[in-house]
């Protein structure tokens, strides 16, 4: 078994903006399993946001140190011993890649190995980025709606919260259900405000409201409370397993992305006890490629909101493993990821 890692960029169709900036280009670690007895390859991959410590350098470092030992036993206990943070998405690609094979050499899916049903699957959301003007805005919801997207989340916390919200009017004007992200970009008065708007009362849910500190958390709860609000979903203030824990009461749900959670079984871990502790679950991704993308699709019949990017808003290649009809993703019913060349 011979492991190969390399760095990869996701050139984007449009510039991707978030309250915490904006990106044309985003990187991220792919992982290439050979296992040249069995005939097989598998592929994982560990985003590299540009808010997050993980570093392509630290990534590619550790990888190359784990192959030293061709031998997927040990390798997958190198995944669980951890690492340096900076190493995150090189474990994690590793991890994903881990699991792409043994579904490979049962035969099956692993979405069929792990017994989840594909007809739970919920509608797919479509992610906005922060647009310059309305024409923009226009133009990207033209789009999401031309290839038949219902489930809209845009993004806010532009900083100028009018613009927030004259872009949350329009939007909502639209055949689509609307759900907001502010990405931590609005302080819990702002927060007030705009879920105190009429408007709001039709929005699905607000994500990451405030800042990832727990105490914006309490201070936004006690300005809201009594009202009639979407619900919280907790994104960046989510970055272990312990946060779970820590924000019951203060979110009514959480955001389980792959990277944060160190990979597919540490998700299912995650969602399984943020199910316990009586909170929804959003399945999400950060900027990847068709690879990263399909193994979090991997867990969508456990999510109640599904945030996974379509192939027409972000570049699948160099793999995938699912499709999209409108606004519902399908997942591919091939052995491991069933992962396919893409463009």
């Amino acid at each position: 078994m011979r492991l190969e890692a390399e760095k990869f960029a996701i050139r984007l169709r449009r510039p991707f903006r978030i309250a915490h900036g904006s990106s044309d280009i985003r990187e991220t670690i792919l992982v290439h399993l050979h296992g040249e007895t069995e005939g097989l390859i598998a592929h994982g991959e560990g985003a590299l946001p540009p808010y997050y410590p993980s570093t392509s350098e630290a990534s590619l470092a550790w990888l190359e140190d784990v192959a030293q030992v061709e031998d997927a036993v040990q390798w997958e206990a190198a995944c669980d011993a951890q690492g340096p943070p900076g190493a995150a998405a090189g474990r994690v690609a590793l991890e994903i890649a881990l699991q792409d094979l043994k579904a490979q050499r049962a035969g099956r899916p692993l979405w069929r190995l792990w017994n989840f049903d594909p007809a739970r699957i919920p509608p797919c959301w479509r992610t906005l980025s922060i647009p310059q003007n309305e024409k923009e805005l226009q133009e990207m919801l033209d789009e999401g709606i031309f290839f038949g997207s219902k489930h809209i989340k845009l993004k806010t916390g532009s900083g100028d919260l009018g613009w927030d919200e004259n872009c949350m009017r329009l939007a909502s004007a639209r055949p689509a259900l609307l759900g907001l992200d502010a990405n931590e970009g609005w302080t819990p008065e702002d927060a007030e405000k705009i879920l105190s708007r009429p408007a709001c009362q039709g929005i699905a849910f607000v994500e990451q409201p405030v800042s990832r500190e727990f105490s914006c958390w309490d201070e936004l709860r006690s300005r809201v409370h009594g009202m009639k609000i979407p619900p919280l979903i907790a994104d960046e203030s989510l970055q272990t397993e312990g946060n779970l824990t820590a924000l019951k009461g203060r979110a009514d749900g959480v955001n389980v992305k792959l990277l944060k959670a160190g990979g597919l079984r540490a998700a299912r871990r995650w969602i399984a006890i943020a199910r316990d502790l009586g909170m929804g679950v959003m399945v999400g991704t950060m900027v990847e490629t068709g690879i990263g993308r399909t193994a979090a699709a991997q867990l969508a019949p456990l999510a109640d909101w599904l945030d996974i990017d379509s192939p027409d808003s972000i570049p699948l290649a160099p793999l995938a493993g699912f499709r999209m009809e409108r606004d519902h993703l399908v997942l591919a019913d091939r052995p491991g990821l069933g992962l396919r060349q893409a463009l």
